[in-house]
């Protein structure tokens, strides 16, 4: 697609990299000017400054693999990214419940996005015995029916917390991994005030 308010080049600079985004790639100035046929790396950044200046892409000084489209770039491209990642909805607890369902703020790009399929951050250490740290996500399956000792996301009068689901005599309980909290008990006249998310498909870890 040709973007006539831009100069050749940065049109070419700013396609390319919008392509790199949508097959969840971050290149290097040097993949870019072989790619583009520029001698050298340096015709590529004083491109990419140009474009940061214009406020198309943005980069992060101290990375090297840096760049990407702002939603300006993405205007003057006439279109939005094509591969987004799974949505992340605010945040869940692992320890006292929090207030989660929000509207997306931000996307798992590293994460291949399936229907139904969302990511909810983790707050607390309940969930430390399997594996489920603090900051971590925990990408959910949404829609789908929760089993007696699955994991879920579950909304409880508002308020979410991820938690393994067991079903007692009286209602359900949500029960933490770590011995430093005790189960929540949910008795059968509080259930319509339950919503379950989703059950746990696994957790997403950042490098740290």
């Amino acid at each position: 697609m040709n973007t006539p308010s831009l100069p050749p080049g940065q049109t070419r600079i700013l396609n390319f990299f919008a392509e790199a985004e949508d097959a969840g790639r971050q290149p290097s100035r040097a993949e870019v000017a072989e790619a583009l046929g520029y001698a050298f790396p340096s015709a590529v950044s004083k491109h990419v400054e140009a474009l940061v200046r214009k406020g198309l892409l943005e980069a992060v000084a101290e990375k090297k693999r840096n760049v990407r489209l702002t939603e300006t770039g993405w205007r003057a491209l006439g279109r939005g990214p094509t591969r987004k990642g799974v949505p992340v909805l605010g945040a869940i607890a692992a320890g006292t419940p929090i207030l989660a369902l929000e509207n997306v703020a931000e996307h798992l790009t590293d994460v291949t996005p399936q229907p139904g399929r969302i990511a909810l951050r983790v707050r607390g250490d309940s969930m430390q015995d399997v594996g489920i740290l603090d900051g971590d996500y925990a990408i959910i399956q949404s829609g789908t029916t929760v089993s007696d000792g699955q994991i879920a996301a579950v909304v409880v009068e508002g308020e979410a917390t991820l938690k393994r689901w067991r079903t007692v005599e009286d209602g359900i309980e949500l029960v933490p991994e770590n011995q430093r909290y005790q189960p929540i008990h949910i008795g059968r006249d509080r259930l319509e005030a339950v919503q379950v998310v989703g059950t746990l498909a696994f957790v997403y870890r950042l490098v740290r």
